[in-house]
This record gives C-alpha cells, sequence and structure tokens, in this order.
C-alpha cells in the first residue's frame, strides 16, 4: 500500500479549495463553469450602465449573462461586449441584442429580439446592437410637447399684454377724455332744444302755424266745385278712350301671332318640305351625300373623261366589258348587274379591307386598266342595296349592266326591266 505524505495531501486541499472557490465566485456571477455555453459578440456606441455579469434573456426567459465588456481596438470609443450563452441554443440571423431596463431602478440588460430567417450565427459572430430609450428621454419626450404648448401660450399672453398697453396708452386715455366731453356737449345741446321748444310754444308760433293749415283746408273746401269739375273732365276723357273701337286692332295682331303660330308647327312638323328640311336629319344627310357624290362625279368628269365621252367615230379604243358567257342557258339573254367599285391603273388585291364585307370581287383588265366589281344578279332591287353598302367606301360606285357578257347601257337595262 503506497503511502501519501502529508504535503501532497496538503496540495491536494488546496487545489480542491482553490477550484470551490472560482467556481462559487463564476456561480454567483451566474456563470457556471460545469454548463456549455457559446460566446457571441455585440458592438455599443453606449450601453447606458450595463455591467458585467448582466442578463440575456429571451423573451423574459434568462439564456445567458454578459461576461465581458471593453473598448474596441480601433480607438473609436466603441464598447464591444461579450455574451456567453449557456447550453445548445442557436441565434437566428437578423436578431438584435438590445439593451433595456429590466426594472424600474434602472438595471440594464439585453434582451434578444428573434427574428426566425432560417439561418443561425456561429459562436464567435458579431450581432448587431441596439439601445432602448431610458426612462429620462421618454419622460421628455412626452413632456416635449406639453412645454411647447406652454411657450406658445405665454408668447399668446406676452402679445395680449402688448395689445392692452398699446390701447390703453396715453393717447388713448386723452381720446376717452375727448367723447366725454363730446357727449357732455351733446346733452348740453338736447337740453337748450328743448329750452326753445318750450318757448316757442310759450310765444305763440305753433298756434300760427295750426291756423294756416286751418286756412289752406278752408281755401280747398271752397273750391271743391272746380275740384269736382277737374274729376268729372277726366272721367268723361276715360269714357271717350272706351267709346273707341279698338278690338279689331288686337283681333289683327291675335291673327296675325296665330298665323305666325301656324308656321312655326309646320316647322317642326316633317308635313312641308321646310319642316322636312329642318326636322329630318335623314333627308339632309341624303342632300349632304348627293351634293358630295355630284362633287366627286364632277371631278372624275374632269379628271377621266373617255370613261363618259367617247371621240372615236370608229369605236376604236373604246373600252367593253367583256365578261365570261353565260354558263347556263337561263343566263342566256338575261341582264346581270354588277356594282363597278374602283379603277386603278395598278392592280389591286382582291383580298384588301377597302373590299370587306362586300363580297366576292371579280377583276377585269380593260386598257390597261384594272377594274373592280361586285355582286352578280339579276334583281336590281338587291344590286341597288349592293350599291348603297358599297359607296361608303367607294363614293365613285356605280350599277352596271351585262347581257350575253357584254356590257350594255344600264338605262337600257332598267327600259327592258319595266317593260
Amino acid at each position: 500500500m503506497i503511502k501519501i505524505s502529508k504535503y501532497t495531501k496538503l496540495g491536494f486541499l488546496v487545489i480542491s479549495c482553490l477550484t470551490i472557490v472560482i467556481w462559487g465566485i463564476n456561480y454567483l456571477k451566474g456563470m457556471d463553469l460545469l454548463k456549455k455555453s457559446s460566446n457571441y459578440y455585440v458592438i455599443y456606441e453606449k450601453i447606458d450602465g450595463l455591467l458585467e455579469s448582466s442578463t440575456v434573456s429571451i423573451n423574459g426567459y434568462q439564456v445567458g449573462q454578459v461576461s465581458e465588456i471593453g473598448f474596441l481596438g480601433d480607438y473609436s470609443g466603441r464598447l464591444l461586449v461579450t455574451m456567453s450563452i449557456e447550453g445548445d441554443f442557436k441565434i437566428a440571423k437578423g436578431t438584435t441584442a438590445k439593451i433595456i431596463s429590466s426594472d424600474i431602478m434602472g438595471t440594464k440588460s439585453i434582451r434578444l429580439e428573434i427574428t426566425h430567417s432560417g439561418e443561425y450565427y456561429q459562436p464567435e459572430d458579431t450581432i448587431p446592437g441596439a439601445t432602448e430609450t431610458d426612462l429620462k428621454e421618454q419622460v421628455s419626450m412626452q413632456v416635449l410637447p406639453l412645454k411647447k404648448k406652454a411657450e406658445e401660450l405665454i408668447a399668446s399672453l406676452d402679445s395680449a399684454l402688448t395689445v392692452v398697453t398699446y390701447v390703453f396708452n396715453e393717447r388713448t386715455r386723452d381720446n376717452l377724455s375727448q367723447s366725454f366731453e363730446n357727449i357732455n356737449r351733446t346733452v348740453a345741446n338736447i337740453e337748450s332744444a328743448s329750452s326753445e321748444l318750450k318757448s316757442l310754444m310759450g310765444n305763440g308760433r305753433i298756434n300760427s302755424i295750426v291756423t294756416n293749415l286751418d286756412s289752406i283746408s278752408t281755401t280747398i273746401k271752397q273750391n271743391s266745385g272746380q275740384i269736382t269739375n277737374i274729376i268729372n273732365n277726366l272721367s268723361s276723357l276715360s269714357d271717350s278712350l272706351s267709346k273707341l273701337n279698338i278690338s279689331p286692332v288686337f283681333e289683327q295682331i291675335s291673327s296675325s301671332i296665330a298665323g305666325l303660330n301656324t308656321i312655326i308647327q309646320k316647322l317642326n312638323t316633317t308635313e312641308s318640305s321646310a319642316g322636312l328640311l329642318i326636322n329630318d336629319p335623314v333627308l339632309y344627310q341624303n342632300l349632304n351625300n348627293l351634293a358630295g357624290s355630284l362633287d366627286l362625279l364632277l371631278k372624275d368628269v374632269r379628271n377621266n373623261p373617255k370613261r363618259y365621252v367617247h371621240f372615236s367615230a370608229f369605236n376604236i379604243g373604246k373600252d367593253v366589258y367583256i365578261t365570261s358567257k353565260p354558263s347556263t342557258p337561263v343566263e342566256k339573254d338575261q341582264v346581270i348587274y354588277k356594282v363597278h367599285l374602283i379603277s386603278s391603273p395598278a392592280k389591286l388585291s382582291t383580298e384588301s379591307t377597302f373590299f370587306k364585307g362586300l363580297g366576292a370581287i371579280e377583276e377585269m383588265k380593260v386598257s390597261e386598266t384594272y377594274n373592280y366589281m361586285t355582286g352578280k344578279t339579276s334583281d336590281f332591287a338587291l344590286i341597288t342595296k349592293l350599291l348603297d353598302a358599297a359607296r361608303t367606301n367607294f363614293p365613285d360606285a356605280s350599277i352596271v349592266a351585262f347581257k350575253n357578257g357584254r356590257k350594255i347601257k344600264l338605262e337600257k337595262a332598267i327600259k327592258k326591266l319595266t317593260n
């Protein structure tokens, strides 16, 4: 059996005591050396009374403490705070370490405001820091509006006092004194006027005025006969005016007004030509379209005279529309009507949007000119409707007639149709 000397035992005892003392001191500071912890750093401009061993909490639950506080090495005056977080708790990125007052006495602690970002800081990383406003600043923030209002009120009172002082200055007091003096003069004038009125009544002047009025009424009474004659003359004059026969004049005026009303009523209806011109927009539009068509016709006659007048004595070079021969015996000797849309020296596309809605378009080349027509019917009423539709885009559109594949005069075709 190995003997342990008393010095060895004493050494073990000293080491054990030192260990217990160190562990106890850290435990009293809130650090348990037997538990696993991770260090994180926070940089603050000021710590407002934060101390080493101050608590670090999340939602009011303590998860660690401040283990060390010191200045950064860049001589900027900023403070580096080391937080010791117990256990395996992970801090998500975006979390802020905010210095707050943990009680009414102003004890400071750090509250971690967690933001769930899905990513986490690693031990020894630096976390963003923030500082909560202290009680003094909060009180100042609440009192500041009251202070401003009190200052504004004092300024208003000062302005009011200035106005009062200005109004009741020496000059104003003199003006008030003069006003009271004027009032006293006015009262004295009234008293003098009343005394003069009393003296007039005592002198008998009022009685003389009444006597004069009585004499005037007596004079009117004495001349009442003449006044009666004047009234009678006026009455006879009105009778003479009433006997005048002015009824025919008013009847003529009434008949004239009635005639004017009749004319106006006819103008407001469609029973007359003038009324149609005023009230029928369709007639007006047709006349307007007719004038436009005549204008276009005159321009076309001036620009293309050979369409309307032929000077060849032997009919050489005359434009003749040639169509295919009748395909069936029914079309033989039958008049076919078509709508001629436009003539162009250049070839146009029959699929152009200008021809949209007009049915199948037929193209014919005559004398180096391309002619475009639509419709193929023996019904003149139907071809007329098609012509009205075509003139929306082609104002110069016209009806042409064909018989056995050759163009004939439209007048001849219409005459044959009436027969």
